[in-house]
């Protein structure tokens, strides 16, 4: 098998981990009685912060826009030419568009959410706010050299964070948006790169060293596995205090950390996935524009006598 044909098919193993997980995801937290007594919990955990805490998520908040995400995408289209990715440029692009419209759908037209505890019946999953945070920091990370992708990683890996934290704290999503956020945006992502793959094959950048790969990959699994855990751990306590009646404000809390940690776990998960699909890739080849560039650097030749 080819070095083209293995890195299609890890990223179409990504594409098809991201829409298990965003069904499960949905099925669990929207058509569950459980699962929207948890999400719910969270919710009002997360209102409940410190009003510092609240006035600085919306301040957050306030940054995403239609503006800032133009600029952010000027931005990962000028690296991607003067990588001489053009096709990468367009994909990325194109992905991003895609992400955020899909969201738009699935939310508004596509999904339903039943009332199954009164809290009404109005869907809000995706996030349109977590999608626009996870598509800049994926954007970021696809268009980097592979020899960087893993530290652009690790500093993106925050504003999705933040931002799907912060909408639970300003009581505009429930957890669970987030997380389906990010599924849309890696699911959509890793499609696209598969096409620039498929079409234009790729170059072998230089990567870090194998220690530092190593150590990354082990720090970064052994973060996501311990938020993880506790996620796991605290919804089980909170749905145990959910059978003996009406959740103290306590546990509105224990909630809504469970539900921050699974964020951000989430959005770690979803780079980790990218950087691990794409690894040692410099993808595209330098775009259409390779055969060009090839023959204006290859060493002239001299016909001999």
């Amino acid at each position: 098998m080819s070095a083209v044909h293995v890195h299609l098919r890890s990223l179409l193993l990504v594409v098809a981990g991201s829409v298990i997980i965003f069904i499960a995801n949905y099925f669990f937290f929207v058509r569950t009685t459980l699962g929207q007594e948890l999400d719910d919990a969270a919710l009002v955990g997360g209102e409940q912060r410190p009003q510092g805490v609240v006035s600085e998520a919306w301040e957050l908040l306030d940054v995403i826009s239609v503006a800032s995400l133009a600029a952010a995408c000027a931005t990962i289209g000028l690296v991607s030419l003067l990588r001489r990715r053009f096709a990468l440029a367009i994909a990325i692009l194109t992905a991003i568009g895609v992400a955020n419209v899909l969201t738009q759908l699935l939310k508004r037209v596509m999904l339903e959410r039943p009332d199954l505890t009164g809290t009404g019946d109005l869907n809000s999953l995706p996030s349109g706010h977590a999608t626009v945070a996870a598509t800049v920091a994926v954007g970021v990370v696809a268009v980097s050299a592979p020899r960087w992708r893993s530290m652009v990683a690790l500093v993106a890996w925050l504003f999705p964070v933040a931002v799907g934290v912060a909408v639970v704290i300003a009581g505009w999503h429930r957890p669970s948006d987030s997380i389906a956020a990010f599924c849309v945006v890696l699911g959509v992502t890793a499609a696209a790169l598969a096409c620039v793959v498929a079409v234009f094959g790729f170059d072998h950048g230089e990567r870090p060293s194998a220690w530092f790969r190593r150590s990354v990959l082990t720090l970064v699994g052994i973060v996501i596995a311990v938020l993880v855990a506790l996620s796991l751990a605290g919804l089980w306590l909170v749905r145990d205090q959910l059978r003996d009646g009406d959740l103290s404000a306590r546990w509105d809390s224990v909630a809504f950390a469970s539900a921050a940690a699974a964020i951000f776990a989430g959005a770690g998960l979803m780079l980790l996935l990218l950087v691990a699909s794409v690894r040692g890739m410099a993808i595209g080849h330098g775009g259409w524009h390779r055969d060009a560039i090839a023959e204006a650097e290859a060493p002239a030749t001299v016909d001999s006598p």
